[in-house]
C-alpha cells in the first residue's frame, strides 16, 4: 500500500480538490483507494463524500494522530493507495505526515504570493516531495503556457523540485464536485481528466 500526502504552505491553493479528483482516478483504475480528511478547517473531503451515492472510493475524517493506526488498518484490508488531506500551513504535523507518507505533493498556485511564500518551512516537509503546479493558465495545444514554464523555471533554481505534470484552472474541476464526482467519472475524457490522470501515473510510478 502506497501513502500519499497532499500538503499546502497556505489556504485556497486547491489541495482537497485535487486529493478527491486523485482518489477518483485512482478507483477508476480499479485501485482500491481510501481518502482521510485531515483538514477540519474546510473538511472538502467529507462535505464532497456526504453528497455522492457512490460508496467509493472510500472518504473518511481524521485527525492527524490516527494515521499510523489508519494505515495498519488500509493495509489489512487490502486498500492499494491511501490518501491523506492535509491540514494547510507547514506546522509541527507537517513533519509527522510527510515523514509517515510514501510520498508528499506540496500544492501551490503559480500567483506571485503563493511562489514567494513557499520556500518558508520546507525544512519541515520530509522526502520524498515534489511541488505540484495547480489552477495553472490553460495550455495552448499540447504546450506549457509562458507563465507556469517561468514559475517552474525559478522554483527549480532556487533548488525546489516541481513535478512534471501541472494542472490548469478548468470548470471541470469545480463542476465535478459540485455533483459529488470526480472529473474521471464526471468527464472521462476530458481536458482535467486527462491532467489528473497523468498526475495519478507519476506518483505511483514515482
Amino acid at each position: 500500500m502506497k501513502t500519499i500526502s497532499l500538503i499546502s504552505h497556505k489556504g485556497g491553493t486547491g489541495k482537497s480538490t485535487l486529493a478527491i479528483h486523485l482518489a477518483v482516478e485512482a478507483h477508476k483504475q480499479n485501485l482500491d483507494t481510501l481518502i482521510v480528511d485531515l483538514d477540519h478547517r474546510s473538511s472538502t473531503v467529507a462535505e464532497w463524500a456526504a453528497i455522492r451515492s457512490e460508496k467509493r472510493p472510500l472518504a473518511v475524517t481524521a485527525q492527524v494522530s490516527d494515521i499510523k493506526a489508519l494505515q495498519q488498518q488500509a493495509k489489512g484490508e487490502g486498500f492499494d493507495i491511501l490518501i491523506l488531506d492535509c491540514p494547510p500551513y507547514f506546522t509541527e504535523n507537517t513533519e509527522l505526515i510527510t515523514k509517515l507518507s510514501d510520498f508528499t505533493i506540496l500544492i501551490t498556485t503559480p500567483r506571485f504570493p503563493d511562489i514567494c511564500t513557499l520556500p518558508r518551512g520546507l525544512e519541515r516537509v520530509h522526502q520524498p516531495y515534489s511541488v505540484v503546479l495547480n489552477s495553472c493558465t490553460p495550455d495552448s495545444g499540447c504546450e506549457t503556457s509562458f507563465k507556469t514554464a517561468q514559475v517552474r523555471e525559478m522554483l527549480e533554481e532556487n533548488g525546489i523540485d516541481v513535478s512534471p505534470v501541472h494542472v490548469s484552472r478548468l470548470e471541470a474541476f469545480t463542476e465535478a464536485l459540485n455533483s459529488g464526482q470526480g472529473v474521471a467519472e464526471y468527464q472521462r475524457n476530458g481536458k482535467a481528466a486527462g491532467q489528473i490522470n497523468t498526475l495519478l501515473e507519476w506518483l505511483i510510478k514515482g
